[in-house]
């Protein structure tokens, strides 16, 4: 079962997440508003994004199976935007300090996004929220 919603139902959704995020983790200090939100009928994957240099979040419906995907992946991006721009890009950019052979598994083996710290402290949020998030916003 896909995720059956209009864009404009999609939207009002995910700015209630986005309301309830604020009531509830309060707002960044790292940006000067809170995140606006697009919704992409289109694109498959991945789920959703977090665009710094636009302080954008992109929801990829086509991705989810259901409304805690929506709600979750919200929230999972609301989190990349309440954290610091630079230590996300400074661990990341650690791949170019690998040793050959690092690299070498690197390429071959590939990386799941959720080593990096910043993804696995996003998923946790969004796991531990999204129930009380959709409870609350889904009346």
């Amino acid at each position: 079962m896909k995720l059956s919603y209009s864009k404009k139902e999609l939207e009002d959704i995910g700015n209630k997440v986005i309301d309830w995020c604020i009531d509830e983790f309060g707002l960044s200090k790292h940006y000067e508003h809170y995140p606006y939100v697009e919704i992409d009928m289109f694109e498959e994957n991945p789920m959703g994004e977090f665009i710094r240099d636009n302080n954008e979040i992109i929801i990829y419906p086509k991705a989810m199976e259901n409304m805690d995907d929506f709600v979750s992946t919200v929230i999972h991006e609301y989190t990349h935007y309440m954290q610091s721009p630079s230590w996300y890009t400074r661990y990341a950019n650690r791949k170019t300090e690998l040793s050959a052979e690092e690299f070498a598994t690197y390429l071959f083996e590939g990386e799941s996004s959720l080593d990096h710290p910043y993804e696995i402290q996003a998923e946790q949020i969004a796991t531990n929220n999204y129930i009380q998030c959709k409870n609350n916003i889904l009346k």
